[in-house]
């Protein structure tokens, strides 16, 4: 008879509209039904005793698990069912069992309560069945996206590996060329290096003679008597070759200066006096002491330790602002060799010398441009390798992720989020940009490793640990960032919405009402 019933019962949801509700004990869900058959004694759900069936929900708790109250409030421990036909069934504590709330959405919960509970359970699934078609409609989109995104991936990395491929072979052929272009800039600067020293020994002897000139001028001034000869009375006349500043020069003063070779001729002068004068020494008629006379051209600093010293202050400029492998190279423009020492010019150099130092030029040029090309193609290949090497996922799909940022704003910050790269908090209204973490590791559970996204290592908190994020990526047709929270003090989580979230959807079945 009761297979009958039970049939009877199935059939129905296909010729009533709506939802039916099997006939059984109050508070008992459709799972536990067999056990409460009513033409037998009743047996509690945990062994501990069998009673009449008549004694089932009669407001006294005999069992001690509360199995034989599940419509009453009789028993702390036990659970009442709300079949809710329409929206989901649930159970809740026997205790809120006629305590005049509504807890289940079908109000019957409260039966003797006298509370006025509307049967809100239909309304509550046309809306939750929205909802659900809702996230399904998104979960296909998505899904669709995402098996775009696979094949977008797929090609790029060819495209990649393609490009790397002859990266590494350019880089061959640059090596070569950079080693015969540093070859031919030695041979050419062999030939430069004697014509700049031609070119300084002249100015050296230009430099010579003016000075010795200058000393001859002196010499006569000061040799007031004209008898080829500097004396210490001669010395005395000239006040401004004082030397203990009392604005005359006296005959012990003229004495060290003269030393012990008092008088001296015109080239002795030159030779041990003019030295010690020439800073303290004027003309006649002029007030001012003379500018100090040029020195010697410095020594020009090597090219290739130009170059070396160039390349150490790029790296070390590098490695202060962590630019990655993707930033733009800044090469420094060559420079021509310094042609002037100090502040006197050079002499020209004749047509020939300047040929040999346009050649040198040249082949430096050659050899920088050629360097610039080299260490381009091997940035490119670096930062090739290292996106290669990434783990984007089972098929890649999150690889266009790569080199993207994604921002947030609340009332007080703006948040920035570069997949892969790091996850930083910005003032709103002004203020540094916080670190708060930069690319550690996939970080979902073993089943989902892929579903979030670990930061580390961000700016230290104050008197705290470095600060780190944590993404939780989720399905949606588009990219963006969409929340962002601090769970706990310097660990911050965010929400990150993407179509490579997206799986695969179920198959789609009808749902039905609880019977």
């Amino acid at each position: 008879m009761l297979p009958l019933v039970m049939l009877l019962l199935l059939l129905l949801p296909l010729v009533l509209p709506g939802a039916v509700e099997v006939t059984r004990p109050r508070g008992v869900s459709l799972s536990n039904l067999h056990f409460y058959e009513p033409l037998g004694p009743f047996t509690c759900l945990d062994g501990s005793a069998t009673i009449a069936f008549s004694w089932v929900n009669d407001d006294y708790c005999d069992c001690r698990d509360g199995s034989d109250e599940p419509g009453t409030a009789a028993c702390p421990n036990g659970h009442f069912h709300c079949a809710n036909a329409g929206y989901r069934p649930h159970s809740i504590p026997s205790a809120h069992v006629n305590d005049g709330i509504c807890d289940c959405c079908d109000g019957t919960d409260e039966y003797e309560s006298g509370a006025n509970c509307e049967n809100t359970c239909r309304e509550r699934g046309r809306r939750e069945r929205e909802q659900q078609q809702r996230r399904a409609q998104v979960a296909r989109e998505g899904f669709a996206l995402r098996e775009r995104l696979v094949q977008e991936a797929a090609a790029a990395r060819k495209e990649k590996e393609e490009r790397l491929g002859g990266l590494q072979e350019a880089r061959g052929g640059l090596e070569q060329r950079v080693g015969t272009l540093r070859a031919a800039k030695e041979v050419a600067e062999g030939p430069e290096r004697e014509a700049r020293e031609e070119q300084r020994r002249r100015a050296e002897e230009q430099r010579a003679a003016a000075e010795a000139a200058r000393a001859d001028e002196a010499f006569a001034e000061l040799d007031s008597d004209g008898d080829g000869q500097v004396t210490m009375a001669e010395l005395r006349l000239r006040p401004e070759l004082d030397t203990d500043g009392d604005g005359a020069v006296s005959e012990d003063e003229a004495q060290v200066l003269l030393g012990d070779t008092a008088p001296l001729d015109a080239a002795a002068f030159r030779d041990r006096l003019w030295a010690t004068l020439r800073e303290r020494y004027r003309p006649q008629g002029q007030t001012e002491p003379p500018p100090p006379p040029p020195e010697p051209p410095l020594e020009e600093t090597p090219p290739e330790e130009e170059e070396d010293e160039e390349d150490e202050a790029e790296e070390e400029e590098e490695d202060e602002e962590g630019e990655g492998p993707d930033e733009e190279l800044k090469v420094p423009p060559p420079q021509p060799p310094e042609e002037k020492g100090g502040p006197e010019e050079l002499p020209p150099l004749d047509a020939a010398a300047q040929a040999l130092v346009d050649a040198a030029q040249r082949a430096r040029q050659e050899l920088e441009e050629a360097e610039r090309a080299l260490k381009e193609t091997e940035e490119s290949i670096r930062a090739l390798e290292q996106e290669l090497a990434f783990d984007f996922g089972p098929e890649g799909e999150f690889s266009y992720l790569y080199n993207q940022c994604y921002e947030l704003g609340t009332s007080e910050y703006i948040y920035r989020l570069c997949p892969f790269k790091r996850v930083s908090q910005k003032p709103k209204h002004g203020g540094a940009e916080t670190n708060l973490g930069t690319w550690g590791a996939w970080a979902g559970p073993e089943h989902d490793r892929f579903s979030a996204m670990k930061y580390e290592h961000g700016t230290g908190c104050w008197q705290g640990p470095n600060r780190a994020t944590t993404v939780k990526l989720s399905c949606g047709t588009a990219t963006a960032v969409t929340a962002t929270t601090e769970p706990s003090r310097c660990e911050y989580l965010m929400e990150l919405v993407t179509p490579a979230a997206c799986r695969a959807p179920p198959p789609a079945h009808d749902d039905h009402d609880e019977l």
